[in-house]
C-alpha cells in the first residue's frame, strides 16, 4: 500500500510539472510586466494592497517592472517568454500580437490617462509626444489642428523639454503631468473614452489556477482605485506624490479611470 501511495504521489507531481512547468531560473513565479507610470499603479495596488504578492497569500509571485511598455525591449521580453502577464499601451500590444500569436489582449484596463499639458496663454505651435505612441499624433491633431507640429522624444525627456520651452505643450502620462505647471487638458473628449492601457496575457498561463486568482484581484483593484479616497492614498504610496482632494477632482474631470471586463474562463 505504501509503495502504491508513493507511485501515485510521484505520478501527481509529474502531471503537475507537465501541466504547469516552471520557467527556467525563476522557480515558476508568476511574471508580470508593468510600466512605471499610471499604467503600473494597478499592479502596485494589487501586489501591496490586495495581497497577491504577500508570502502568506501567494508564495510564488514576482513583479518585473517595464519602464516603457512601448519599447522594442519590452516586446522582446514578452516574446522570449519572460512574462505571463503585462500592462501595455495599445500600440505596443497590437504590435506584439501581430508578431506573436502566443499572446492576447484580455481587456482594456485604463482610460484617458494620457493628458495634455500646455503653457498658459499660448497658441501651441509644437507639442512633444512620446516615440512609438502613434495615437498621440492624432491626439495633437484633434485638439490643436493639423497646423500644430509634433516632436517625438523619449517619454522620460518630455517634462525636461517642456520645462526648457523646447515645446509649447506635451502629451504625457497623467501622474507626470500633474507634477508639471500649466493647463491640463483631456487628450480626447471624455465621452469618447480613449484606451491608454490594456492587460495582455501569455496564453500558456491561462490554464494556470493562479490566473483566475489574478483576474479576481485585478477586478477588485479596478473597482477600488476608482474610489477617490483610495486613489488619493494609492498615488501617495505608489509615487510619493502628495495628491490633494482638488487634484483628485481634476483627475476625475479629465475622465481618467480604471476599467476591466473579466473574461470568461475555459470550461
Amino acid at each position: 500500500m505504501k509503495k502504491l501511495f508513493v507511485i501515485a504521489a510521484a505520478a501527481v507531481l509529474l502531471l503537475t510539472a507537465f501541466l504547469y512547468p516552471q520557467r527556467g531560473g525563476d522557480n515558476g513565479k508568476v511574471k508580470i510586466g508593468a510600466p512605471d507610470d499610471t499604467g503600473g499603479m494597478i499592479i502596485h495596488y494589487l501586489v501591496h494592497e490586495k495581497g497577491y504578492g504577500d508570502a502568506e497569500v501567494q508564495h510564488d509571485f514576482e513583479l518585473y517592472p517595464v519602464k516603457d511598455c512601448c519599447s522594442s525591449t519590452s516586446q522582446w521580453a514578452l516574446s522570449s517568454n519572460q512574462y505571463d502577464l503585462a500592462v501595455m499601451c495599445p500600440d505596443a500590444a497590437e504590435s506584439l500580437l501581430e508578431k506573436d500569436g502566443r499572446f492576447e489582449i484580455v481587456s482594456p484596463c485604463l482610460m484617458n490617462s494620457d493628458i495634455v499639458v500646455v503653457k498658459p496663454g499660448l497658441t501651441p505651435q509644437k507639442i512633444g509626444i512620446a516615440q512609438n505612441r502613434t495615437h498621440q499624433t492624432q491626439i495633437v491633431a484633434d485638439i490643436f489642428g493639423q497646423g500644430c507640429a509634433t516632436a517625438l522624444m523619449l517619454p522620460a525627456a518630455i517634462p525636461y523639454a517642456y520645462e526648457k520651452n523646447a515645446v509649447d505643450g506635451v502629451v504625457v502620462d497623467a501622474l507626470r503631468g500633474f507634477t508639471m505647471t500649466g493647463d491640463k487638458l483631456p487628450a480626447t473628449a471624455v465621452e469618447a473614452d480613449h484606451i491608454t492601457y490594456v492587460l495582455v496575457v501569455n496564453n500558456s498561463f491561462k490554464d494556470d489556477p493562479r490566473y483566475q486568482e489574478f483576474l479576481d484581484l485585478f477586478q477588485q483593484s479596478v473597482e477600488e482605485l476608482n474610489n477617490p479616497d483610495i486613489l488619493m492614498e494609492e498615488i501617495g504610496r505608489y509615487k510619493n506624490i502628495d495628491f490633494s482632494r482638488e487634484e483628485v477632482n481634476q483627475w476625475n474631470r479629465l475622465g481618467i479611470k480604471h476599467v476591466f471586463t473579466i473574461p470568461e474562463m475555459r470550461g
